[in-house]
């Protein structure tokens, strides 16, 4: 079936509207969100400019703001500009930039812009799980050429890094997903990843394992007493062993109070693509990873063809793990509680949102949201997360990060699962009372699962 076949003839006729953009201009600046959907996005859109042999920069976007994106546009106010994984929401700071598409997926405010703004959510679909940057830059590069279809291991990279693939993808992610993954080979396993499996374990942290992650020791052990070879790769894993893992695997989340949403991650259909040496959560472990620690285009260059970055990419992908595992038991140890969230202070401002996502999935328990806090330069950035069984109950972080920060100085939104802002530093406390009040009005009482 061909792209038309798959979605709305509104929703088509936009992506042709995107064509017709990218045909028409011969040089484009692409600004993408600096996490690993918004990179593997970037990827997408890059090889499809190149193959079009248009010429393009590539740049990344953290401070959502109005001042400051709308200076960012500013930089170069006519140059044709793409931004994905971001920008239907900041489009009401720039409503007379013409030469700009936008391709996004987040909970936004409509305006009237002359620039052309496709989000997800316009036609239906649900962006917190059905489709994320990645499957809006995807669908733009087949609406360009079919032949990019090939692309598809960086449209599930981005769908995998947003988490969009926990219990399996759905909506329009499963359209594309049965559409055009289907050449591929899928294996049923351990959601692991690694060269082995002494660091898969260890450095484990989707799904995360309280005293296994992190500590090399204890993750030897474990495969020791199981008699598996420490040195096989995750992939190879027999099915007997595959059996014996998963069994202690789940018992060690158990354990740890895990919610049934977490318990759905510990195993997934990996995919292994032709002329990659790495597996679908492999590829998006490692975009993810180079993006937490700034180092985005070092994967970027790597998957664009230059083979000599591929130890970089592994080391980085190892540092931003031990980092993340680190700051996750340091800060839940430091938790401080309200009567509607917890919230922690992150010692670094790109690994909030990472350490949130961590500990309400594996660590904390799952009856109210989380909110982490990086304190800099006169500036907090704030990232929360939640569960969806609180959003099921009423919980919209995006609505309680925009509401609170706009009321303290700043701006936020977001999904309503996960959402972030960014506030003056001496209005956290301020923020934290308002976001645990409307919290209070959104969220009614959620059991443990």
């Amino acid at each position: 079936m061909t792209l038309e076949e798959l979605i709305s003839e509104d929703f088509f006729g936009e992506l042709m509207k995107a064509r017709d953009f990218i045909e028409r201009n011969d040089t484009f600046r692409v600004i993408s969100h600096y996490d690993g959907d918004g990179t593997s996005s970037a990827i997408i859109l890059l090889k499809m400019l190149l193959r079009k042999e248009k010429r393009f920069h590539l740049g990344y976007i953290k401070n959502l703001g109005g001042d400051s994106f709308r200076e960012r546009m500013n930089e170069e106010r006519d140059l044709p500009t793409i931004i994905v994984d971001a920008g239907s929401d900041q489009a009401k700071f720039v409503p007379d930039f013409e030469n700009l598409l936008i391709l996004d997926h987040h909970f936004y405010q409509k305006t009237d812009i002359k620039g052309l703004n496709i989000n997800a959510r316009d036609f239906g679909v649900n962006g917190t799980r059905e489709a994320c940057g990645s499957t809006m830059a995807y669908m733009t590069a087949i609406a360009l050429d079919e032949n990019n279809r090939d692309l598809f291991p960086f449209f599930l990279s981005g769908v995998i890094a947003d988490k969009q693939d926990i219990g399996g993808v759905s909506g329009l992610n499963r359209i594309i997903y049965d559409a055009y993954g289907s050449r591929y080979q899928s294996i049923h396993t351990i959601n692991l990843e690694g060269e082995n499996l002494l660091d898969a374990l260890s450095y484990s942290t989707d799904p995360f394992f309280n005293n296994i992650s992190g500590n090399r020791e204890n993750s030897r052990k474990l495969l020791q007493r199981l008699q598996i070879d420490l040195e096989k790769r995750p992939l190879d894993l027999t099915e007997d062993e595959k059996r014996k893992l998963a069994a202690e695997l789940s018992l060690a989340m158990l354990k740890q109070g895990v919610g049934s949403e977490a318990m759905k991650y510990l195993e997934t259909d990996l995919l292994k693509f032709p002329g990659l040496d790495f597996s679908s959560k492999e590829i998006s472990s490692i975009i993810d990873g180079n993006s937490k620690i700034g180092k985005n285009s070092i994967s970027v260059e790597y998957f664009l063809g230059n083979n000599r970055l591929k130890k970089e990419c592994i080391d980085n992908w190892k540092i931003f793990k031990s980092k993340l595992i680190d700051y996750s038991y340091r800060a839940y140890k430091e938790l401080f509680e309200e009567s509607h969230l917890r919230y922690f202070y992150a010692p670094e401002s790109e690994m909030a949102g990472s350490i949130s996502g961590l500990m309400m999935l594996y660590l904390v328990p799952q009856d109210k949201p989380l909110i982490g806090f990086s304190v800099s330069d006169g500036t907090a950035k704030v990232s929360g997360r939640g569960t969806r069984r609180q959003v099921e109950h009423g919980l919209n972080l995006s609505v309680v990060m925009k509401n609170a920060a706009q009321a303290n100085g700043g701006d936020g939104g977001g999904h309503d699962i996960a959402a972030g802002a960014v506030i003056p530093n001496e209005k956290v406390k301020s923020f934290v009372d308002m976001a645990n009040s409307i919290v209070r009005e959104q969220l009614s009482v959620v059991q443990t699962t």
